[in-house]
């Protein structure tokens, strides 16, 4: 009896680490965010960005999209209050210099493992240095 207890004990904690797991990896997935301000000052997104700069998260771990003028894409991970950014690759076009500031700032953000925060419908995610910060509003379907 106690042998079949401590296996249903033992099987109970191990499935609750898996839903655990899989719940954190998916509290982002299959959403989208528009940038609202960027860097260390909150600087409002340039004007007239077309199309306007937004990520978004899949369920396979990607992320796509555009912060600036150019398209980015690659891989994401959730790990408790990290996000793990697989290498981001972008279009090579030259733009305004605002949207570039903005671009470099965000890519910046996103490019190295960074905190994250979700709050209402704002993202908020930190450099791992803590100097620059990107944050979005969520995208309703």
């Amino acid at each position: 009896m106690k042998k079949i207890t401590f296996l249903t004990v033992s099987l109970l904690v191990l499935a609750a680490f898996i839903l655990s797991a899989c719940s954190a990896s998916s509290i982002l997935s299959d959403t989208s965010w528009k940038l609202v301000s960027f860097g260390q000052a909150n600087n409002p997104t340039a004007a007239g960005t077309e199309p306007n700069p937004m990520i978004t998260f899949d369920k396979d771990s990607k992320v796509s999209g555009s912060v600036g003028c150019n398209s980015l894409s690659g891989s994401f991970k959730v790990s408790g209050d990290k996000l793990v950014f697989g290498p981001i690759a972008t279009t090579m076009m030259a733009c305004d210099e605002k949207l570039m500031l903005q671009e470099s700032t965000v890519l910046q953000v996103l490019g190295e493992t960074a905190k994250f925060k979700l709050e209402d419908n704002k993202l908020t995610i930190t450099s791992n240095t803590g100097d620059m910060v990107a944050i979005f509003e969520k995208v309703e379907p």
